[in-house]
Parts: structure tokens; C-alpha cells; sequence
């Protein structure tokens, strides 16, 4: 039987009235019926583990945040803030901050699965370092490797760019793997490659991301309050900073005195 099955009562050998404990894995003398089946070691070792889990305390999840109003663009302000309206009041949303969300939940993904999207170069890049740093960068090529950047030592502290994905942001491929490779050299402990995932998707959502100050139409930005809607977390950008503030429509009021 499972050592975690309670024990059975059972009579008493003479026939008293007061019952005995005796183990459900008892000998011949256990009751017809009595026995229950073994389970073998595999199904005892399902139990226990099960049972285990059962009083490991759970880490209790972060409360879900909530859905994403919908909202209908009114324009910008000075090029930087989307202001935008519902039913329930005002919103203004950072234009640069929301484009980087979308982005970032983008590349965060891609950099899950980055080599099969490596491109080789027909004509490498070639990046020059001191020789303190290309001997710790040699060391941690097999990191760069795993976020689908190809590097390969080109004689005294020159390195070869032999191949990266080719959905890094165009134009800004070889400024984003000086960043990461600026990154890697500055972390003092082993790289872990989850955390060289989130920055290098935080470095590419920044700089494929609209900037301040630059005017989009009433289209666009409709485009990016729907693609900021189905974001796993459309309310903070990949730094921590907001991305919408809201006033309800009794603040408004209250603010023009319209209410008390």
C-alpha cells in the first residue's frame, strides 16, 4: 500500500467490541477485502510528489492588469502625447513609450528563437576594441551566438560581424550590436542569456520606436492604439515609465467646477 494511505480498523483477534488499528499492508490475518492494491514505485512516487506539491506553499500570481480601454484619437499635442477619448474621460498617451511596448513584446519574442533568423553578411563588419576588451569579448561569443549575433576574431582586438537576424531595425544594426556587446562587457557576473533577451529586445524596441516630436495622422495613430491594446502589459513601457495618463470625466468637471 502507499505509505501516505491512513490505517484501517479492524477487529480485534478475540472478537471484543474495541477496535484495533492494523496497516492495510497487514499479513494473512487482515480481514478479506481488507488489502488494498500496491501501487508500484512509480505510482507511489506520483503521490508523494503530488502531495508535496499540495503543501508547497504557491507563489501567488500578479493580479491581471486590466483590458486596455478602447479609445477614439483626437490628435496630438506637440507631437509627443496622443490624446485620445471614451465615455469614461481623457487620455494622454506617449506616443515614443507606447511604440516602444509594441516593439519591445515584439523582438522580446523573436530573440526567443534568434538563429534561425541569422543572415549572413556578404560584406562583414568589422569592429575594433582594446585588448582588455576583445579578450573578455572572445570569452562570451557563444552569448552573442545565442541571440543570433555571429562574431569572429579578425587579428589583434578586431572582431568580424559575420552574421546577425535580419529583423534587427534597419540602419541601426551595427549601433544596436556595439550596445550589446558594450553591455555584455560591463556584466561582471556569468551572462545570463534571459537577461541579454530582455535588453537586447529593450535596445531594439528603442531604437525602432517613433520618437517625440515627430507628427503621425489620425491613421496611425489608431494603428498604434490597437497594436498598444493587444499588449501583454500596455500600461508601462519596457523602462518602467507610463504610457497613459487618464482624468475621468468627474474630474474634468470637478476641475472646471462643474461638480463639487
Amino acid at each position: 500500500a502507499s505509505p501516505l494511505a491512513p490505517p484501517q480498523r479492524v477487529g480485534s483477534a478475540a472478537g471484543a467490541g474495541e477496535p484495533q488499528l492494523r496497516s492495510a499492508s497487514a499479513g494473512p490475518a487482515a480481514q478479506p477485502g481488507a488489502e488494498r492494491e500496491r501501487l508500484t514505485p512509480s505510482e507511489t512516487a506520483a503521490a508523494s510528489e503530488a502531495l508535496l506539491r499540495a503543501m508547497t506553499p504557491q507563489a501567488e500570481q500578479p493580479p491581471a492588469l486590466p483590458a486596455f480601454p478602447k479609445l477614439h484619437p483626437i490628435g496630438q499635442l506637440h507631437g509627443t502625447y496622443i490624446v485620445a477619448q471614451n465615455e469614461e474621460g481623457l487620455f494622454l498617451i506617449d506616443q515614443h513609450a507606447a511604440h516602444e511596448r509594441i516593439n519591445y513584446e515584439y523582438y522580446y519574442d523573436k530573440f526567443g528563437n534568434p538563429a534561425e533568423a541569422s543572415q549572413e553578411l556578404l560584406v562583414p563588419l568589422t569592429l575594433e576594441f582594446t585588448a582588455i576588451e576583445a579578450a573578455k569579448l572572445a570569452d562570451r561569443l557563444p552569448q552573442l551566438e545565442q541571440a543570433g549575433v555571429y562574431l569572429e576574431p579578425f587579428g589583434g582586438a578586431s572582431f568580424l560581424v559575420r552574421a546577425y537576424p535580419h529583423w534587427f531595425p534597419a540602419g541601426e544594426e551595427q549601433a544596436l550590436i556595439e550596445e550589446m556587446i558594450e553591455w555584455l562587457l560591463g556584466e561582471k557576473k556569468q551572462v545570463d542569456i534571459g537577461k541579454l533577451r530582455e535588453k537586447a529586445a529593450i535596445m531594439c524596441s528603442c531604437k525602432a520606436s517613433i520618437k517625440a516630436n515627430q507628427s503621425i495622422g489620425l491613421l496611425e495613430i489608431e494603428t498604434l492604439l490597437d497594436r498598444l491594446a493587444a499588449c501583454r502589459n500596455p500600461y508601462t513601457c519596457p523602462h518602467g515609465r507610463p504610457i497613459v495618463v487618464s482624468f475621468s470625466t468627474y474630474e474634468l468637471e470637478k476641475m472646471f467646477k462643474r461638480v463639487m
